[in-house]
């Protein structure tokens, strides 16, 4: 991988027959939105399709992420609900019941909540303050899903040993499932992609799901906000984007982009505090160590102990055991 970074100007449908399988350690991505925008090329998911066409094309595209993500590994979709003539549709959950036909495993959810004032006002949410009947009520809508799958059942960490664990602080704010992050709402000039998401979910993404070195995945690379986001966390990255004009684009801000280069100390606690709270999780886990090992050989000597011996020598076997 040259530079750390591939571009492939393919079809995201077509990805196991340029990647190999069982390759990519991190996908994250944020697909086209159903019938919503025009990218701008022939033979795009979501425009001009009907939903289930949308589905159909969406569920050969998890069939083909499955195809090259390792084993035991993780993949992040960012998708909110569409809202249509036809009604709302509830595309996390359709993706929920296509991946999982293909083999991924849904593990959590989490809530994408773009606080009031930073998002555009939707026509739907207009038409009801114009109209504040009953009936009539609509929502601006602020919030997006981002859905967590893997791949095969996920083993507990045996490396913690060698890794650094993330920080109080950050752990704090990762723990809750909802994310207060501002959209991008109107892009960069040098982007000109009609639908960037901003840079925290995949920093956020990347750093909780992979490590330093891996192999990070987007299937809609757009103008390559997930790709920077790996590059700058010191992964290597893989973008696909089917538009020309966004593989430029991608080039462009990955040139631009210096390894490894995101300050991370957010993440980490070095914190004299952090440290002795480690130190006492220690030693909780040793005296029940401690506990379990004197039990066991309480229930040995009592299983080995003569009736001659009496009970009086056995309550004095098992002291000294204790106090050793």
């Amino acid at each position: 991988m040259k530079n750390n970074s591939k571009i492939l100007n393919i079809d995201s449908r077509d990805i196991s027959k340029k990647i190999e399988k069982n390759s990519v350690d991190f996908i994250i991505f944020s697909p086209p939105y159903w019938n919503l925008r025009n990218y701008g090329f022939d033979e795009q998911i979501g425009f001009k399709e009907n939903y289930e066409e949308y589905l159909s094309s969406m569920k050969a595209v998890f069939q083909n992420l499955y195809k090259v993500l390792s084993n035991k590994r993780f993949m992040a979709i960012n998708i909110g609900t569409v809202v249509s003539k036809e009604g709302m549709k509830f595309t996390s959950g359709d993706f929920i019941r296509l991946s999982e036909e293909v083999g991924f495993k849904f593990r959590k959810d989490i809530i994408w909540h773009k606080p009031k004032g930073t998002t555009k006002w939707q026509r739907g949410a207009t038409q009801f303050t114009q109209n504040p009947y009953p009936f009539m009520y609509n929502t601006n809508i602020n919030h997006e899903y981002i859905l967590i799958f893997s791949k095969g059942n996920i083993e507990a960490n045996k490396n913690k040993k060698s890794e650094k664990p993330f920080g109080r602080t950050f752990t704090r704010k990762m723990a809750y499932s909802v994310w207060d992050i501002p959209p991008v709402n109107s892009p960069k000039l040098d982007e000109k992609h009609v639908a960037p998401f901003p840079i925290e979910i995949p920093i956020r993404l990347i750093s909780l799901y992979s490590r330093k070195g891996d192999i990070i995945l987007d299937p809609f690379a757009g103008s390559g906000t997930s790709n920077q986001a790996a590059l700058l966390l010191g992964r290597k990255t893989i973008a696909v984007e089917k538009s020309k004009e966004y593989c430029n684009l991608i080039k462009k801000k990955i040139k631009s982009t210096k390894f490894n280069s995101y300050d991370q100390t957010e993440f980490f606690d070095d914190s004299i505090e952090f440290q002795l709270s480690q130190i006492d999780q220690e030693i909780v886990k040793f005296e029940k160590k401690i506990k379990n090992s004197l039990l066991k050989k309480k229930k040995i000597l009592k299983k080995n102990h003569t009736k001659e011996k009496g009970t009086e020598d056995l309550t004095s076997l098992i002291q000294k055991e204790i106090d050793l």
